[in-house]
């Protein structure tokens, strides 16, 4: 089957590969050290027919350690890619700029990789908080357009402490729902907000 992760990668270099607790999607954890997200996001749905495309969005300045990040990423998953998938890459670089020319070039740029019936994952750890914005809409579309399916979207966090980061807060989130709310919204009928705000809390109780 064709999948395709999308990848916001860090500025910052010299990564530390940690062991990341899952809330909210215990199938996704990996009791190995990581270095991404994406990683756990992905592994337990390769499969040896898989045809995997990377889109690695590389955002320009800071330390500018994209290219060193996009390798290491690279790296660590065929390290857990244990099926044999089919994995290719591409880099796509963009300015730390959220200008509608900027956001006009990345979302053309993030269509032209989608492929028909493909699944959907995504790391939006790393980058802008705009770009997250920017790929939903990019998903939104590929579901619409492309036939494609939503696998998991993640996030990962630490907690700082006077500059070092604090032993035990690494965590990653399976953020997917809050993509699928946004879907669910725009799908939903009711005759008024009180009726649409009651069927929005029932589906919350299930």
């Amino acid at each position: 089957m064709k999948k395709i992760l999308f990848v916001t990668l860090p500025l910052k270099g010299n990564l530390e590969k940690r062991i990341y607790p899952v809330d909210g999607n215990s199938l996704l954890e990996i009791k190995e050290p990581i270095c991404f997200a994406a990683t756990a996001a992905l592994v337990s749905k390769l499969k040896a027919d898989d045809e995997v495309k990377i889109i690695l969005i590389e955002t320009k300045g800071g330390e500018n350690a994209g290219s060193e990040n996009a390798k290491l990423f690279i790296d660590e998953l065929n390290r857990f890619n244990k099926s044999g998938a089919k994995i290719t890459k591409e880099i796509i670089p963009t300015a730390f700029d959220p200008s509608k020319t900027n956001f006009q070039f990345l979302f053309k740029a993030l269509l032209k990789e989608l492929e028909h019936d493909a699944e959907i994952y995504a790391d939006i750890t790393f980058g802008p908080k705009t770009l997250t914005m920017l790929l939903f809409s990019v998903f939104q579309f590929a579901e619409k357009f492309f036939n494609c399916s939503i696998g998991y979207i993640v996030y990962s966090k630490v907690e700082f402490q006077k500059g070092e980061i604090v032993k035990g807060s690494e965590m990653i989130y399976d953020v997917t729902p809050i993509y699928l709310m946004n879907t669910l919204t725009n799908l939903m009928e009711a005759p008024d907000s009180d009726s649409a705000i009651r069927t929005l809390e029932a589906l919350f109780e299930e």
